[in-house]
């Protein structure tokens, strides 16, 4: 049988791999309209469902935490000057670029998983409207006792009135929450709380920039107040967080503190109306001293009034932090209107989701714990920063201000260490879902303090903070989830204080850690507590070595090993870590307190809902709703209330073992691509559940559905080519990779530069194709639903002096039947590809290509390059392919700069409300303002680029303002855009006019992804091309060809030092290229930014139609089962078998181009040789008795030394002898190992004299 595998052709395909930002995969979580609230709040209750929303969807925004109280007594600081008293507001989104998402799961890695709960008070998602919280955020905010907040944003100046015709959505939502009865009193309130109490709200939040009234001001004022009151009345907190900007008459008055003017709106003790009142961002010194005064005045504490900062504008610069470290004034972070800023700057590193999460993990890190990310060692108040994650290892920390709060206070503890996130689901140390994924609901109890680390001392400052041992939080491994804390480097002793705790425990009760020793065995560890009537009397315990290197171990001692013999109070848990060297490395899966006595029964989940939402032939995507108690009316049930943690959600594919695919504390889950391993013949699922109680073992009986037929609704269109490099008159196939996937309609094979068609199929799902001329060629499928996708440029056509992925044609062998010890030959017929190609530069974001400015000047230019795009993972404006600018432009220019050209993800023309879909490429300059929006008249409208496949672009601009994009030969675009300038000619005092704007090609930033890929033929013009210049600059150009104008031209075929390439272009050969990276960046702030140049690899083949200096050169490999002493020489391979049987070969073929293997079987029959056993006719040898037991005996007919080789079935050799004998004479071998069939090889003079199949019985 005749085995081939193209391992050349890769797949082109024409989906993206996981965006970092945002899910590839639809939202199928269906919200509320906050548009239409004010109809439908009188229909609304606690229990049912907002308008348009189903149950299942409902389970999403209902929190099952309970919100728990945060420990006031012993409260144990590492920074004993901080205010415990002063609070903190995180008023930010937690969100995703398109605002969609909030804190929903889905199934990507990126997300935002702030962990900093101990630090902050209140959370306001800037982008939840009214009444909607993800239970994600909710559930994990009150379980560290953080009150959670949605906000009105109301738009600044616009007019709000309570009464009247036409008014907006606020104006009916705050028009309809506050109408009285005939008695006057507000009949809405008690019903506000009670449903923000069902679905676990604590604040609502207003950007008060608006202007009313002062009659209606007096009624909203009156409306918080006793939503405040009636939420008493349930026992709920009802919160007001309000933008100090609309006062009590209605008017905007910014940067005025608490006063007069705004005292009402605030409200006075036994009075309140506004729990967190936001101050504008240029507060001063008196402003914060008038506050305090104010509040005094009104019988109410200072600690509600926040100081406010701009982190979007401003970051954390600021004049006055010493006095607001001496007031009593609380903090208050904004910024900005889709994602969290501190989240959204985590680009220090590059942005893909893994550079993006461990940014992000460090930001959060230096600015609470300080530049040390050590609360107890900081710089010094004040050290403003930007949020940089270079300049923030400066800063002072809030932690300078803020005191770390918990709320650890009851049996059982247990943390994983789970983030919520990960680049695969774990549980109990294995992985058992292998995908992406964030569900911030699941997140863990975070150390209370990132890091407390202290020396031998009990103390840390710069005598011995570099020597202590290293804390992070990793993704590279789990016990539970996503995540797990790491202890690691070279330390002689380190404290390292984990967890604020107040837990009411005896000597009966049992401490425990799952960890793991990465290097060796040893755990140079102790855990320790410490309890509150001897905050620094430490008790410790030994951590046993591990039972094996990089496997998880559970270590479990009653608290009476600890010296805890009586009802005590842990106050503090901890683990210290002595005598390690630099590549110690401990991984805590997880860490518990348990009551052996504690007993929990979690209830049994009834499964009440769930929907197949999309069949795949090798994967699904579904919902299921479940509960563990039968709720009605307005009656809600916590989890705590079932003796539930969390719920696992089991999956389970016909004849498949069972999965975990996900938790969650919600009453409903959401999973993607749940496998089926057999799709194409067995589409039976079932889902299941089970809930886990809050010891983290105890788990109720399992829940499941009736295996269910999976439908398949959901084709995947990715197209694949038989070859990864085509050449003229050579025939491949194309096909589409689902192997479900109905037939296409039409396929439409078209040139790309002239959209000439060359070939049309019928109703098919794969065909043969060859094409006669070189080039592009774009394939345009309507498949059965009448769906029409073009794919651009999926086809190349290549010279064949470039070369090609090798071929085998054949192998044979020069004899069908060969004798065990003499030779046989086979022989491939291949082609091999061999050729010279071009040099491709690789591009890795955070990488880019650094261009000198000097070689643009001016107006009149084009930029020309072959780029291929290994995957696509938009942020909110898309990848950066080319840009022009310079760090030093102030904010936002710094972001923008000259130009920019980038692949969009999917974006909507608001003026003409047609949907561009993802992958088409924009060209912006200097001028354009609307800077999230690409110009929708220089787009490639039509024409989007696939990753996997090479494109050739061209972007033009002139004198006249007339800007042209071409691609792949074609005119896709072009434009008069009157408003574009140079930097030269701004007036625009943030940019640097003197600085020159180099060219950059990939790099990343705040809103756009970095690219990755390949490059090639890189060109820079000081002219507009033509159509035909466009086609001849595709070609490339030979040494003493290049023309006139082109200025700036990189081949990348040589490569000076690590990180230079050379210019071939008439601009000059001083102006060289280098691939650098972007030092010192994070958020908007590029001010201290700069670039060092990085390591570049040009070893790959760039574009396959230019030739170049690439040698392409082919290798050959063999693989002979059961071979004897193989002698290659490229297509032929010259053995001997010692085995009989049939016997064949496989050749691998590779070269920079891809790779093909051929097997062919059976080739040769494999034969004994003549006469054995039959010594007394003239033959040499016999075995005898065969079958045996345990012995065999041997008889030669000559004398000699032998070499006697036993072997397997499966033609391993078990045993070997020296042997020398007589003529004639008998001698008894003892063959050891289990019963069966072996061959006995006899060698003699260093070849093969005889073999022999022996059978012990």
């Amino acid at each position: 049988m005749n085995k081939i595998t193209l391992l050349a052709c890769a797949l082109m395909s024409c989906t993206l791999a996981n965006a970092q930002r945002t899910p590839t995969h639809p939202l199928d979580i269906k919200d509320a309209n906050y548009d239409q609230l004010s109809y439908y709040f009188d229909r609304w209750t606690p229990g049912t469902q907002p308008e348009g929303v189903t149950r299942m969807d409902d389970e999403f925004f209902i929190s099952r935490v309970k919100p728990r109280k945060r420990i006031t007594d012993f409260d144990y600081q590492a920074n004993s000057e901080a205010d415990p008293k002063r609070k903190m507001c995180l008023w930010v989104p937690l969100d995703d670029p398109t605002s969609k998402w909030k804190a929903l799961p889905r199934y990507c890695f990126e997300g935002d998983n702030f962990s900093l709960w101990s630090y902050i008070d209140i959370h306001g998602n800037w982008t939840a409207p009214w009444m909607r919280v993800s239970a994600g955020l909710s559930d994990v905010a009150h379980k560290n006792g953080v009150k959670v907040g949605c906000v009105m944003s109301i738009g600044w100046n616009e007019r709000i009135l309570l009464r009247g015709w036409n008014l907006g959505s606020h104006a009916r939502v705050l028009a309809k929450f506050s109408e009285k009865d005939s008695q006057g009193n507000f009949k809405n309130s008690r019903k506000l709380v009670e449903l923000m109490k069902y679905y676990g709200i604590d604040g609502l939040g207003v950007n008060s920039e608006f202007t009313a009234r002062e009659g209606d001001m007096t009624t909203l004022i009156d409306f918080f107040a006793d939503c405040h009151k009636k939420a008493k009345e349930i026992d709920w907190e009802f919160q007001l967080h309000w933008y100090d900007g609309t006062n009590d008459n209605g008017a905007v008055t910014f940067d005025r503190g608490l006063g007069y003017h705004n005292e009402k709106m605030f409200g006075a003790k036994d009075h309140e109306v506004t729990d967190m009142m936001f101050a504008n961002y240029n507060w001063r010194p008196n402003t914060l001293s008038s506050s305090e005064q104010t509040a005094q005045r009104l019988g109410r504490s200072s600690y509600d009034y926040y100081a406010g900062f701009d982190i979007q504008g401003r970051a954390l610069q600021n004049s006055y932090w010493r006095s607001l470290k001496n007031s009593k004034i609380s903090i208050g972070f904004w910024g900005a209107h889709s994602q969290s800023l501190i989240h959204q700057s985590a680009t220090d590193n590059g942005t893909s989701d893994i550079a993006i999460q461990k940014a992000y993990l460090l930001k959060q890190e230096l600015i609470f714990s300080g530049g040390n990310r050590n609360p107890a060692y900081r710089p010094t108040v004040p050290h403003s920063s930007s949020l940089a994650n270079a300049e923030l290892a400066n800063f002072h920390g809030l932690a300078a201000f803020l005191t770390a709060k918990s709320t650890i206070n009851e049996m059982p503890f247990v943390s994983r260490f789970n983030l919520g996130n990960g680049l695969s689901f774990r549980n109990e140390g294995k992985v058992t879902f292998d995908h992406k994924w964030y569900n911030l609901g699941t997140q863990d109890f975070m150390p209370t303090w990132r890091w407390w680390i202290t020396g031998e001392n009990d103390q840390v400052d710069a005598s011995n903070y570099s020597s202590l041992v290293k804390a992070d939080l990793t993704f590279d491994d789990a016990y539970f989830g996503g995540s797990c804390l790491s202890l690691h480097g070279q330390t002689a002793f380190s404290r390292v204080k984990l967890f604020k705790t107040l837990l009411p425990v005896d000597g009966k009760d049992k401490i425990s850690l799952i960890y793991k020793v990465m290097n060796g065995t040893e755990s140079h560890a102790k855990l320790f507590v410490a309890l509150s009537n001897a905050l620094t009397t430490y008790k410790e315990i030994d951590i046993p070595n591990a039972t094996t290197q990089g496997e998880w171990t559970t270590f479990e001692a009653e608290l009476s090993q600890l010296g805890i013999t009586s009802s005590s109070q842990i106050a503090m848990i901890g683990v210290v870590v002595k005598g390690t060297t630099d590549d110690y490395n401990l991984h805590i899966g997880e860490l518990a307190v348990r009551n052996p006595s504690q007993t929990f029964q979690p209830a049994k989940p009834e499964i009440k809902d769930f929907e197949i939402i999309r069949g795949r032939a090798k994967n699904i995507d579904f919902k299921i709703r479940y509960a563990s108690k039968e709720e009605t009316g307005e009656t809600k049930t916590y989890n705590e209330e079932v003796d539930t943690w969390y719920y696992e959600i089991l999956y389970q594919a016909e004849n498949e073992p069972e999965q975990v695919l996900t938790a969650t504390p919600s009453w409903a889950a959401y999973v993607i691509d749940a496998p089926l391993v057999n799709g194409i013949t067995n589409r039976k699922v079932r889902f299941g559940v089970r809930a886990v109680a809050p010891d983290g073992v105890t788990k109720s009986a399992e829940s499941w559905t009736a295996y269910q037929e999976a439908p398949y609704n959901d084709t995947n269109d990715n197209v694949v080519l038989s070859r990864p490099v085509i050449k003229a008159n050579e025939m491949f196939n194309v096909r589409f990779e689902d192997e479900l996937h109905p037939n296409a309609k039409e396929w439409k094979v078209v040139q790309a530069s002239t959209q000439r068609t060359v070939k049309v199929v019928q109703n098919a799902k794969a065909f043969d194709l060859t094409l006669e001329d070189e080039g592009l060629y774009d394939l345009t499928i309507t498949d059965n639903q009448n769906k029409v996708t073009t794919i651009r440029g999926i086809i190349q056509v290549s010279p064949q002096s470039t070369g090609a992925a090798p071929q085998i044609t054949d192998i044979t062998a020069d004899k069908a039947s060969v004798e065990g010890g003499k030779d046989v030959t086979y022989t491939a017929t291949t082609n091999e590809g061999e050729g010279h190609a071009s040099h491709g530069l690789i591009i890795e974001d955070p990488k880019m290509l650094q261009i000198p400015a000097a070689l643009q000047v001016g107006k009149n230019y084009s930029y020309a390059l072959w780029f291929k795009a290994n995957k696509l993972a938009h942020d909110k404006q898309g990848t950066n392919l080319i840009s022009k600018n310079t760090v030093k432009d102030r904010w936002p220019h710094n972001n923008w700069g000259d130009l920019w050209v980038q692949i969009r993800p999917e974006v909507t023309d608001n003026y003409t409300k047609k949907v561009h879909p993802a992958n088409e490429i924009s060209f912006n300059t200097m001028g354009w303002t609307a800077h999230d929006n690409p110009n929708f008249g220089m787009i490639s409208d039509g024409y989007s680029i696939t990753p996997g496949v090479w494109n050739h672009l061209v972007v033009c601009h002139n004198d006249g303002n007339i800007q042209t994009m071409y691609l792949n030969g074609r005119k896709v675009a072009q434009v008069a855009f009157p408003n574009s300038i140079r930097r030269e000619d701004s007036r625009d005092g943030r940019i640097q006019i003197y600085q020159p704007a180099d060219i950059f090609i990939g790099g990343g930033g705040v809103y756009k992804s970095g690219f990755n890929g390949v490059i090639d033929e890189v060109q820079i013009w000081n002219k507009p091309l033509t159509e035909d210049e466009v086609k001849r600059a595709m070609k490339g150009y030979k040494e003493g060809e290049v023309p006139e104008g082109l200025m700036g031209y990189f081949t990348f075929e040589t490569k000076e030092g690590e990180s230079v390439f050379p210019n071939l272009g008439k601009g000059g050969a001083d102006y060289k290229a280098h691939l650098v990276v972007m030092a010192n960046s994070g958020g908007e702030d590029t001010s201290k930014a700069g670039y060092q140049d990085m390591p570049a690899d040009n070893s790959v083949v760039g574009n396959p139609g230019i030739e170049g200096s690439l040698n392409i050169t082919t290798t050959y490999t063999w693989k002979l089962e059961g071979a004897n002493n193989p002698t290659v020489e490229g297509k032929t391979a010259t053995v001997q078998y010692s085995n009989m049987g049939k016997v064949g070969a496989t050749l691998t073929l590779s070269n920079q181009w891809g790779e093909t293997t051929l097997t062919k079987d059976n080739l040769v029959e494999v034969t004994s040789s003549t006469g054995i056993n039959e010594v007394e006719s003239g033959v040499a040898f016999e075995a005898f008795p065969n079958p045996f037991v345990e012995s065999v005996n041997l008889r030669f007919a000559e004398g000699g030394t032998y070499t006697l080789n036993v072997l397997n079935a499966n033609g391993m050799l078990v045993q070997s002898n020296l042997l020398t004998t007589a003529a004639g004479e008998v001698t008894n071998v003892n063959v050891t190992g289990a019963k069966g069939l072996y061959i006995l090889q006899i060698v003699k003079g260093g070849k093969t004299y005889k073999t022999i199949k022996l059978v012990k019985k």
